[in-house]
């Protein structure tokens, strides 16, 4: 059985990415002391996580990579704070079969999927 135990995001716009994983996903990102500046630590969806800046990373990713599926108690509330924190939408709030799903992009251009339980 695998389980992670650290998750680490790169970032070009740190400070932006801090301010919407902290608002949209409860990640309570802090700078970490013990590494060069620009890193924080937080969790996001009960994972340990790392934010690392790219200029350190040096990750040449055109697209992130992976995707994460988010599964949320209020889902318009999750998007409205998305947006008010440079998210960008991909596909808004609609059905899709007992659930609400909707899609963003991060500060930095990452896909995420909100996923609220609705039946």
């Amino acid at each position: 059985m695998a389980k992670i135990s650290k998750m680490t995001l790169c970032a070009t716009n740190v400070t932006a990415m801090v301010g919407f994983y902290n608002a949209v996903l409860e990640a309570h990102f802090t700078p970490v002391a013990d590494d060069p500046a620009g890193f924080y630590k937080g969790q996001i969806a009960d994972i340990p996580t790392l934010l690392c800046p790219n200029s350190i990373a040096q990750v040449d990713a055109k697209q992130n990579r992976q995707q994460f599926d988010f599964v949320v108690d209020d889902i318009e509330k999750t998007v409205q704070a998305a947006l008010e924190n440079g998210g960008t939408i991909i596909q808004a709030i609609e059905k899709q079969g007992g659930a609400a799903v909707a899609s963003v992009y991060d500060p930095d251009g990452n896909s995420l999927v909100f996923i609220q339980q609705t039946a």
